[in-house]
């Protein structure tokens, strides 16, 4: 065992394991509630203010230089109505009729004005073969062209022979008419340069023209209005001369016909000896109805003269004379005589009652009342017999009229069969005749149509020439690229403070861990070296940083200051070694006495910081058993600090830092110092830190600012509370102090000269 020195020997301080457990659980970093509004949101820009401003001069001057490199095109615009009704002349509207506008007629309207056959038209107007705008065998080649053309270095002869060797049979293209190309190629630009559309709801068209030259834009735009109207006009002009070439052929096929079907009337009246359409038929039937009138009253008259036959004979046969005879009663003769017999009578009867019955007068007088009786009869006889001659007479003409109807009866059927024919080819001919009137009407309303043909549209708004370019916006570009640039900076900048995984405040580490941060150390600029600084200049930002650092050491414990002090960190490259070195000199100097352990045999520092000797070291003291711990004891002359540094380790003896030895090292160094501050390995790196921890009173843990990731900071932490140790707080390393400022909220002015009371824990 190695031989202690006199002060020492047989004191040994008793250090008692921790048997408190700290639980730690890392708690994922929330921001702030005043890193979510929108003030937070600024200041995270204006910390890189630099980089927005940069992107914004960048793609600003990029928006520029393209801008201005583009050609400048001027913008025409005609205005056409569509649906204008023309004037009604004649009665042509029965041929050709003019549909009612509405949008889809507009929309097609507008695609007429876009058909390749009005836009070569537009060619052929304004000579555009003429101009390299459109016409692309004149156009100068351009600046890329120049640069990017490498067959211009390669002689002609190589090109030919190239391109003779690389064409086989199967692959020659037909050769395509160059003019044709030339034609298609440019109605292909005419048209993408020309925009038709609906002006809202209305029926007028909008033609916009796009060019380089504002005067060939107007021209342009005008050209397509004109020939769009001359294009509806000659349209209709065609169509009128189609419809007159359809009644005149109409017309030659309708004489014809008529020629035909009246030469078929007159040839079948010759036939069969009809009269006109009509009469024939017309004049049988009037026979025919007064036959049967005739058939009919003859009819009457027998039935009458049938039935007074009957009557007088059956009056007869009754034994009643013939004097009541209606015949016989209206007998002017039979009355006559009846009036002799009557006075006859009555003069008989006068006789008689003068003379007697036997008187020659009264036999006279009944002999004459005899006479006038027989004449009497007699004129009866005659009436009946009358009426018989009449009854025969009445049924004679009655059978010869029935006889005369039935053969009438039998011609009218056939001339009924040949009227109807006849009226038909009659019909036809009618028909003919006034179609042919028709269209010869309609013939004389077409001739001279095509010079009131008007189109259905017209010019409401002819194009100007624009006095200043519609595209590019030169200005809107530039803007646009400049805000552009901005927001693509900001983009830039907010991804760059999202993806910082690093701690940039005292609060994020308070946050996150709940230790409090005993110091925000600055780094040091120039070529001093920080652990001659703190002797050069004990007043700086950055000697007050580590006062501070010591300060909230002392204030860690209640009783007394910690005696030993162990500094380690999450990853290596964190400043701690610096620190302990800067932090053990500025104490010293200040009339503290201080031991430095250098206890990472991996990469020592110590040795290098204070140029001194390596070769007996820690390793070197826990190896021998004999050794005197003043022989591996290095004191600086500069600050009166005391040095232990690594010394030479091999693998083999590494298990040395974590034995016992090492703790009684500890405690038999401790009654010397007041303070005895150990330089370790970081925690990812070296298990030993672990077991080193439990050694000593205090931990500082040494997080650089803005380098370590949140997590591996986390992590070392966490492994550290959890082998028990009592970690103090801690420190974070090389703080640029101008870019802190920008994080602090406003009190970094004052971070590195004001002492901040550590939180006693």
């Amino acid at each position: 065992m190695a031989q202690l020195p006199d002060r020492v020997r047989g004191r040994r301080r008793a250090v008692v394991a921790r048997e408190r457990v700290v639980p730690f659980e890392p708690v994922q970093y929330a921001p702030p509630e005043r890193e979510q509004d929108f003030l937070e949101t600024l200041r995270r820009l204006w910390r890189h203010k630099w980089l927005i401003l940069g992107c914004a001069i960048v793609l600003g001057g990029t928006a520029t230089a393209v801008t201005l490199s583009l050609s400048s095109f001027y913008v025409a615009e005609s205005r056409v109505q569509v649906g204008i009704q023309a004037p009604r002349y004649l009665n042509v509207e029965a041929i050709i009729t003019d549909a009612n506008p509405d949008q889809e007629r507009v929309q097609n309207e507008g695609f007429v004005i876009l058909s390749r056959d009005i836009a070569k038209q537009v060619i052929d107007r304004l000579k555009l073969v003429d101009n390299p705008e459109f016409n692309y065998e004149l156009q100068p080649p351009s600046r890329w062209a120049r640069y990017t053309d490498i067959g211009q270095f390669v002689p002609a002869s190589w090109l030919a022979w190239f391109k003779g060797s690389d064409a086989k049979p199967e692959d020659k293209q037909p050769v395509i008419d160059a003019a044709a190309a030339r034609e298609s190629h440019m109605i292909d630009m005419v048209l993408s340069r020309i925009d038709v559309s609906v002006l809202s709801r209305s029926h007028v068209l909008s033609i916009k023209v796009e060019s380089q030259n504002p005067q060939t834009a107007a021209a342009i735009s005008n050209a397509l209005a004109d020939l769009y109207l001359e294009y509806q006009r000659q349209d209709k002009i065609k169509a009128a001369e189609r419809v007159e070439k359809f009644l005149n052929t109409r017309i030659a096929e309708l004489r014809a016909q008529v020629r035909k079907s009246d030469q078929a009337v007159e040839e079948y009246r010759k036939r069969y000896g009809l009269y006109k359409s009509g009469q024939s038929a017309g004049v049988t039937s009037q026979q025919l109805t007064e036959l049967n009138s005739q058939l009919i009253a003859a009819q009457t008259a027998k039935a009458e003269a049938e039935t007074r036959l009957r009557e007088a004979q059956a009056l007869r046969k009754g034994g009643m004379g013939g004097e009541s005879v209606p015949e016989v009663l209206r007998s002017p003769l039979v009355a006559a005589l009846k009036q002799q017999q009557a006075d006859a009578e009555r003069k008989a009867a006068e006789l008689n009652a003068a003379y007697g019955p036997r008187h020659p007068l009264i036999i006279n007088a009944r002999s004459e009342i005899g006479n006038i009786q027989a004449r009497v009869a007699a004129e009866v006889a005659k009436v009946i017999d009358g009426l018989a001659r009449e009854a025969k007479t009445a049924e004679a003409r009655y059978e010869a009229l029935a006889a005369n109807f039935e053969q009438l009866k039998g011609q009218m059927g056939n001339v009924n069969e040949r009227a109807i024919e006849l009226d038909a080819l009659e019909r036809d001919a009618t028909v003919n005749r006034n179609l042919l009137e028709a269209m010869l009407n309609r013939a004389k309303q077409t001739i001279g149509l095509e010079e009131i043909q008007q189109a259905n549209a017209k010019l409401v708004s002819p194009a100007s020439a624009p006095s200043r370019p519609s595209y590019p916006p030169k200005p809107l570009l530039i803007f646009l690229g400049t805000i552009g640039g901005l927001l693509v900076g900001s983009a830039v900048a907010l991804m760059r403070e999202g993806a910082d995984r690093t701690f940039r405040r005292s609060d994020q580490i308070v946050t996150a861990t709940g230790l409090p941060v005993l110091a925000m150390v600055p780094q040091l600029g120039g070529g001093t070296p920080p652990q001659v600084h703190v002797l050069r200049k004990p007043t700086s930002p950055y000697s007050e940083a580590l006062r501070r650092l010591h300060i909230g050491l002392e204030l860690s414990e209640t009783a007394e200051s910690p005696k030993t002090i162990l500094f380690t960190s999450a990853t290596p490259g964190e400043g701690k070694s610096v620190m302990v070195a800067s932090l053990g000199r500025l104490l010293a100097s200040n009339g503290k006495r201080i031991l430095l352990v250098d206890g990472d045999w991996r990469c020592p520092k110590l040795h290098q910081l204070f140029r001194c000797s390596n070769r007996n070291g820690l390793a070197g003291l826990l190896a021998s058993e004999t050794a005197a711990i003043d022989d591996f004891v290095h004191h600086d002359a500069l600050s009166g600090v005391d040095l232990i540094t690594a010394g030479e380790w091999t693998p083999q003896a590494t298990h040395l830092l974590t034995s016992e030895r090492m703790r009684i090292v500890l405690d038999a160094l401790a009654p010397d110092y007041d303070h005895i501050i150990l330089d370790t390995p970081p925690v990812l790196v070296g298990a030993e830190v672990l077991a080193f921890s439990r050694m000593v009173e205090k931990v500082v843990f040494v997080v650089r600012w803005g380098h370590t990731p949140r997590e591996a900071s986390l992590e070392g932490l966490k492994q550290i509370v959890e082998a028990q140790a009592d970690v103090a707080g801690v420190v974070m390393s090389r703080v640029i102090s101008k870019q802190y400022r920008q994080y602090s909220y406003g009190y970094a002015n004052y971070e590195y000269s004001r002492p901040v009371m550590a939180r006693i824990g």
